[in-house]
């Protein structure tokens, strides 16, 4: 498990270099390189970091404010976020109840306050303990962590996860997460995909691919039949054709039906579509159930609506709802 992911725009690779170094000065483990292992896609390698890792840090600034990768990665850390600015940009609309750490002043000299009160509070989020007094000075670098690093060179760090990387980096190795990779493969799990849903269970912003969206559609199958087959414990009504109680499918349903609004949404997002078409299957839903045998035709018209949503294919690459969810390393 990674220490802590760091976000930040290209224009800004040297600033984050000297933070990462830093930190790992202090013992951390910092995520912050733009390389995947071969196979793996680019979006669902990051959010497995950012899923991952106990502390997110994002460097707001006034080209990573203007970023929707940054943007898109600091909300998918909320909960853990750490921000930074690194000159006088305010944080984007959402973003500024977080209180930010300054380094607007800090050149890269590890004893400045800035940096002190910065390092502590990452050291504390990430390893919930105080940081050490000060971090080890690096070997063979004769000016300490005093001398900022040189700027990366263009083919290795020139930009941050908020640029998909180009062809030729995708299908490299990565020097800071291949060897966790093999553990998580890259690819969300099933599992993985059906946290994600929940915990945007309020949010449609963003996109999902069809592999998210199908394995909620399977979960949600799977939870409704069990919850069907546990209100059938309490008998079946010869006459209605109905069990005698639909307690727990009716509970189900309803902790079902915010997160299943949400990837319908962020499904027809990533085709390019309004969010709010994923409103017509669950009217057509609603209608149906109310007019018995007559709403037939009504549900059947809702799942079709629901495979047409989950059959759309995505738009490749970035669109205005957010980065390709599916941007995959060589293809």
């Amino acid at each position: 498990m990674t220490d802590v992911f760091i976000s930040y725009a290209r224009e800004d690779g040297a600033q984050a270099e000297r933070i990462a170094r830093g930190l790992e000065a202090m013992g951390l483990t910092v995520f912050w390189d733009n390389e995947i292992p071969p196979g793996q896609t680019w979006a669902d390698y990051i959010e497995t970091k950012l899923n991952q890792c106990a502390a997110a840090i994002v460097l707001w600034s006034e080209h990573s404010t203007k970023s929707q990768w940054v943007r898109e990665e600091a909300r998918m850390g909320r909960s853990k976020l750490i921000p930074a600015r690194l000159d006088a940009s305010e944080a984007p609309f959402g973003f500024g109840d977080v209180q930010a750490a300054d380094l607007s002043q800090w050149n890269g000299d590890y004893n400045h306050p800035q940096w002190g009160r910065f390092a502590n509070a990452v050291f504390a989020k990430a390893r919930g303990g105080a940081a050490p007094q000060a971090p080890p000075q690096p070997q063979a670098q004769a000016g300490g962590w005093q001398t900022p690093p040189p700027p990366p060179q263009p083919q290795q760090q020139a930009s941050g996860w908020q640029t998909p990387p180009s062809n030729q980096q995708q299908g490299g190795w990565s020097n800071q997460g291949g060897a966790q990779a093999g553990a998580t493969g890259g690819e969300l799990s099933p599992i993985a995909y059906v946290q994600k849903c929940f915990r945007l269970y309020v949010d449609g912003k963003g996109r999902a691919r069809r592999r998210e969206y199908w394995w909620w559609i399977l979960f949600s199958f799977v939870a409704s039949l069990i919850a069907g087959l546990l209100d059938l414990m309490f008998g079946f009504n010869q006459y209605t054709m109905q069990p005698n109680s639909q307690f727990i499918s009716i509970i189900v349903g309803l902790a079902l039906l915010a997160p299943s609004v949400s990837v319908m949404s962020r499904r027809l997002h990533d085709a390019g579509q309004n969010g709010w078409l994923a409103a017509a299957p669950i009217v057509l839903s609603a209608v149906g159930g109310a007019l018995g045998l007559i709403g037939v035709l009504f549900s059947l018209l809702a799942l079709a609506a629901m495979i047409a949503i989950g059959v759309l294919p995505g738009n490749p690459g970035p669109n205005q709802y957010g980065p390709d969810p599916k941007a995959a390393a060589g293809v």
